[in-house]
Parts: structure tokens; sequence; C-alpha cells
């Protein structure tokens, strides 16, 4: 999620919810697939889209936003990153990382706070614990990418919570990720009315805590 109307903000486009990672100038998307994969069978040792989604999280727990729509599932790493306006470099070295962790499935939903206010709720299923590690430092590191002024912070009482926040003249974006058990959590926001990293990061440090605190340490 980058700064901005230039290609920063999360945003819903063509009915998919987009995440723009701070740092990147491109977006990765979940969207496409969502209706296919929620119609065709859990592949072997994957949990069900719909036991997946409980890990998501709830409206009420990041404090001014809630949860809009039905979750977007992507059981690839290349149906994972497509459409998201990457080059066909960058969604391959993407998508082989993924592979490589053990990436099994993902599922994204769509936040909504005020004034413009939107985000998303990430969390993908991998085949062990050190695979979801990996994942989780991967978007935290295409989060932190070539962004000048990035203010990178802590999730106190989540271990291995790391996020990164991006402020300026457009407003502020977020975006934080770490894991437990088999799946790495993301989640992120753009707010065109904050000023401050520290104000920014608020929601999503709270609403971290509040989603770790749900899940506990095994997943799924």
């Amino acid at each position: 999620m980058t700064l901005g109307r230039t290609g920063t903000q999360a945003e819903r486009a063509g009915g998919r919810t987009r995440r723009r990672l701070a740092g990147t100038s491109f977006a990765l998307t979940l969207g496409g697939l969502g209706v296919l994969a929620l119609c065709l069978s859990a592949s072997a040792g994957a949990a069900s889209s719909s036991s997946l989604s409980r890990f998501l999280l709830k409206s009420g727990e990041q404090p001014g936003y809630s949860v809009g729509g039905r979750p977007q599932t992507s059981s690839t790493p290349s149906g994972f990153v497509e459409g998201g306006g990457l080059t066909a470099r960058q969604a391959k070295s993407i998508a082989n990382a993924l592979k490589a962790a053990g990436f099994v499935k993902a599922l994204e939903e769509h936040t909504t706070g005020s004034g413009g206010s939107e985000g998303f709720s990430l969390v993908i299923q991998f085949t062990n614990p050190a695979g979801a590690e990996t994942g989780a430092a991967l978007f935290l590191h295409l989060a932190q990418s070539g962004q000048k002024g990035s203010k990178p912070f802590r999730v106190s009482g989540v271990t291995g919570a790391k996020g990164v926040t991006v402020n300026g003249g457009a407003g502020a974006s977020v975006n934080a990720y770490w894991s437990a058990g088999d799946c790495a959590f993301g989640s992120g926001l753009y707010n065109p009315r904050a000023t401050t990293a520290k104000s920014a990061a608020a929601p999503i440090q709270a609403g971290i805590r509040s989603q770790a605190k749900r899940v506990g340490t095994t997943c799924p």
C-alpha cells in the first residue's frame, strides 16, 4: 500500500479488493479466482475456505474499521499475485518464493473506515510454521523496499509482528505482517486524514493484538 491516488491506497476495483504495499509501485491483487476457488474442493492438507476465514480480522477488532463482503480466495501462488499490476518477472519471482515456502491457500477481506479510509486483512496458509514465517517476512520486505520516509514499527505483545508506515500530504498507509502456526497474517490500511505515523499505525496495532489473542498459536 503506497501513498496517494497514483497507486497507493487500498481500493476496490472491478469488485476486487486490491492491497497496495508500501514501498512498491505495484499492487498484489486477490481477485478473479475467488468464486471459482470457493466452489472447488480444498487441496490435500489445506484448510477449507470457510474454516480459514475465521482467522481473518473481525469487525470491531481494528478500531474504526468494519469488514465488508465475502473473503476473496486463492489456491495457487500464481493466482494470488495475478492481476495486480505486476510485471511478468515480478509476478514469477514472488509466486516462486511463495511456492518454495509451501503456499497452500490465501484469503483476503476488505475493510472500511470513515472518511475514505479502507484496508485489508489477509491470511495465508503454508505447509509448516517456517513457511509462514518466510511468507510474513517476504511481504514485510516488499512493503519496506524502496520507500523513502517509511517508518517501521512493532506490535507490542505479538511476537514477530512488524509493520511499516508511510505518511505525507495525501494521508498515510500502513502494512503489518506476522505469523502463527502454519499461517502468515497481514493487515493494512490507507487513511487520507492521518497526519502522523503513530496515529496511522494505532488501529493496525490494536487490531493485530485482538486478532492474535483470538488466534493463539495454532492456525489452521
